[in-house]
């Protein structure tokens, strides 16, 4: 078998991008494509190199443990030494997922006939087109069945709320989110969190404008159009971990239709953010409640 390093180090520089991509998104982590890049070169490198008897030595499981924590590294930010564990985990998985699926279609297919081993490495002789067309219905199809299964346990999280207020009501979805731990610094009461577009109807659209475009200046005029509301400012901190303040109020009751049970001791945050790209639920419940 004749192996090109030019072409060896672009087809896992691809691989690799195709794999970190994969691992983003089975992680729910946002990575610039700099960082995906920079992570892909160091594992063609690596890949590259590794091919060459002098350099045998780095075939050692501590240096494969070493490069791999590296493209880890660069290719994602990380909060945490436990969130970096955990993507090194599934990073781990994902390598051994498209290996092994390639070797499968290696094994039932007549395309590539030959196998190479150098220094304790494996080389295929795959067409180029076939490994690069593998490497994204390997992503495609984790994508796919990740969406499925995230959906369907997000269905059964999702509950339908009612909240009253003293002459008046709303219905909403709302996703139970283990995230969601805001609470009132005053009374510790926990907050759910709904879209503001739900109080249409309940509240009027100047008091709605007010509430998306006005920030915290108009508390004094909320407080005098609906005294029963009780409106109160609440630091609040996104995910992307910017601080800024929301409006929470005291509704009458807040009800799980589902559980036909009362949610007692709990405020109804008001943000601007939708906070599903399908509408399935328009509310987030608090990890207390």
């Amino acid at each position: 078998m004749t192996i090109y390093i030019d072409v060896l180090f672009l087809l896992n520089m691809i691989i690799d991008c195709i794999i970190i991509s994969t691992v983003a998104f089975l992680m729910g982590k946002k990575t610039s494509k700099w960082r995906i890049i920079a992570g892909s070169v160091i594992g063609a490198l690596y890949s590259v190199i590794i091919f060459f008897p002098t350099f045998s030595v780095l075939n050692l499981l501590f240096f494969k443990i070493s490069v791999s924590l590296g493209i880890v590294f660069v290719s994602y930010k990380h909060t945490n030494p436990i969130a970096f564990l955990k993507t090194y985990f599934v990073y781990f998985l994902t390598n051994a997922l498209f290996g092994g699926g390639m070797y499968a279609f290696y094994s039932l297919t007549a395309l590539g006939s030959k196998m190479n081993f150098s220094n304790g490495v494996y080389y295929i002789d795959l067409p180029l087109w076939a490994v690069i067309l593998l490497s994204f219905g390997f992503y495609g199809l984790i994508r796919l069945v990740s969406t499925i299964l995230y959906s369907k346990e997000q269905t059964k999280n999702i509950r339908e709320i009612e909240i009253q207020f003293e002459s008046s009501k709303i219905c909403v979805n709302a996703l139970f989110d283990t995230g969601n731990s805001l609470c009132d610094p005053i009374t510790l009461k926990p907050i759910m969190l709904v879209e503001t577009n739900c109080f249409c109807g309940k509240l009027s659209k100047n008091v709605l404008d007010k509430i998306k475009h006005n920030g915290i200046s108009s508390l004094d005029i909320l407080h005098s159009a609906y005294p029963d509301l009780k409106f109160r400012i609440v630091p609040f901190k996104d995910v992307t971990g910017k601080v800024s303040s929301i409006y929470a109020i005291l509704p009458k009751k807040v009800i799980d239709i589902e559980k036909n049970k009362e949610i007692e001791n709990i405020l109804v945050g008001m943000i601007n953010t939708q906070l599903s790209s399908d509408m399935s639920y328009t509310a987030l419940l608090n990890s207390r409640i």
